[in-house]
């Protein structure tokens, strides 16, 4: 009978850890708006927009939303002060700003950001930061280009050799600061050939020599930019 009652009080045993175990907290969940898309209405205005979480999933009592513009037009560069605004858990009716700005088709930097709370609830989400680049129209609002992009080419590709091109657009709106440009294949670092410029580029070229005929190669290129 002993035995009997021992095995008893070691299965309760089992069970009650079993129990404390899978009995754990469940914390309320939280998620941040999300910038969606930065839209040019004429030559001196953008449309921000973003999105909440559905209500059934996230949350979340607070959330702050923190905007901050960066303008660049050439030389001339300015910082907008950060645009806040406040949410709570049944107030999410401002998913979009449209900001006028004084420069004609200048470029702009949209950065969005946030964070979320839970009343008496000690955890917060980490602040996190998404840019977006734009650019307004035209002065005409015909047409609105975008911002240019930086092109990379190959060219004069031989048995032996080729040459990589950068081609910067003249009317981004900040300065090229270092290219780089090496072979994945055996380190194989490009010799910069110079730099000439055209009414929409500047073009920088790095040459590879002595190379095998018939192979392919992988090649590695960065740059990087004054603002």
């Amino acid at each position: 009978m002993d035995n009997y009652l021992y095995g008893l009080y070691i299965l309760f045993l089992l069970s009650f850890s079993i129990i404390t175990l899978c009995h754990c907290q469940i914390y309320p969940y939280m998620t941040e708006p999300k910038l969606t898309s930065v839209i040019p209405l004429n030559s001196t205005a953008l449309i921000i927009n973003w999105q909440f979480a559905n209500t059934s999933i996230d949350q979340s009592d607070l959330i702050r939303i923190y905007i901050i513009i960066y303008e660049f037009y050439y030389e001339y560069n300015r910082t907008y002060p950060s645009i806040n605004y406040t949410f709570t858990s049944i107030n999410k009716t401002i998913t979009s700003l449209i900001k006028n700005f004084e420069l004609v088709n200048a470029y702009y930097y949209i950065c969005f950001s946030s964070n979320s709370t839970i009343t008496n609830f000690s955890q917060y989400l980490s602040i996190l930061n998404t840019c977006i680049l734009t650019r307004t129209c035209l002065r005409s609002n015909k047409a609105c280009p975008g911002p240019s992009s930086v092109i990379i080419l190959s060219r004069n590709i031989t048995s032996n050799s080729f040459i990589i091109s950068f081609l910067w657009p003249n009317d981004l709106p900040y300065s090229s600061n270092l290219f780089t440009t090496q072979l994945i294949n055996n380190g194989q670092i490009g010799t910069y050939l110079g730099s000439t410029q055209n009414i929409s580029y500047t073009i920088r070229s790095y040459q590879f020599t002595g190379l095998q005929p018939r192979t392919t190669y992988t090649v590695n290129t960065s740059f990087s930019y004054i603002p």
